[in-house]
């Protein structure tokens, strides 16, 4: 086994222990239950107000940073905080390789996890309605949005004790109230552009009634995924920079 699938199945058996991920598996489970049973009996029109307004109100904006936070923060944190990172890195690996691979750990995790609360959104949208069309769109949007959050959250674990709480700060005070009021900042959202990426291929009914209930302006898809790589390659070779900086032996 390569140093790199080696590191990153290692990752991925650090931070999905069996408490967390259940804990985790029933917070996405949420949007799912209560759109549920917010839908009985309505009309296709109605479940799908109800279904934009769990994805705008609570998938996006908090479900997947939360749960992405929890896991990735942990990918470097827990094994500077144990001592045990030190061990890693006398060993003759390019600190670009770890850097990649707890990274792809942590997003591994994220991404799978959020993808099954999407997943089961769309499933009780699709029991209400017949339709699997935002099937795809809010995985990928969810993935997009998971990944640039866990590439800056495994950065930020490693350098504090507190990566928790200042994620949580962010996606509570700042997106939700600073970004929320000034669009020009709404590229500094990582939640917004996945929501961007839902809308860019979602069907054209589903997109257009976004505006009722997220912000009114979303950046096309192209931007998107750019922003979505561009943002994540960024962090990661953040990381790797930080692990060939410090002395961590």
């Amino acid at each position: 086994m390569s140093a790199f699938l080696a590191i990153t199945s290692a990752t991925i058996r650090q931070i999905l222990g069996v408490r967390r991920a259940i804990l985790s598996g029933l917070a996405l489970l949420v949007p799912a239950g209560v759109f549920l049973l917010m839908s009985q009996t309505l009309s296709e029109e109605a479940a799908l107000d109800r279904f934009l307004f769990m994805l705008v109100g609570l998938y996006f904006p908090l479900i997947v940073p939360i749960v992405t936070l929890v896991f990735s923060a942990s990918a470097l944190g827990d094994e500077r905080r144990d001592g045990t990172l030190s061990f890693l890195v006398v060993r003759p690996i390019p600190r670009t390789t770890i850097a990649v691979a707890k990274t792809s750990g942590a997003l591994v995790v994220a991404v799978a996890l959020n993808a099954l609360g999407g997943a089961a959104l769309a499933l009780v949208y699709a029991v209400e309605t017949g339709s699997w069309a935002p099937l795809l769109p809010i995985v990928v949007g969810g993935a997009a949005a998971s990944v640039i959050y866990g590439a800056v959250f495994v950065l930020l674990g490693f350098f504090t004790d507190r990566a928790v709480v200042i994620g949580l700060l962010y996606v509570l005070i700042f997106e939700t109230a600073v970004f929320g009021a000034l669009t020009g900042l709404h590229a500094l959202s990582p939640w917004r552009t996945g929501l961007a990426i839902f809308a860019g291929l979602a069907p054209s009914d589903v997109a257009g009634e976004l505006g009722t209930y997220g912000p009114a302006e979303l950046m096309g898809l192209g931007r998107a995924l750019t922003l979505t790589a561009g943002i994540t390659l960024a962090s990661v070779a953040a990381t790797a920079v930080v692990l060939r900086k410090r002395d961590l032996a």
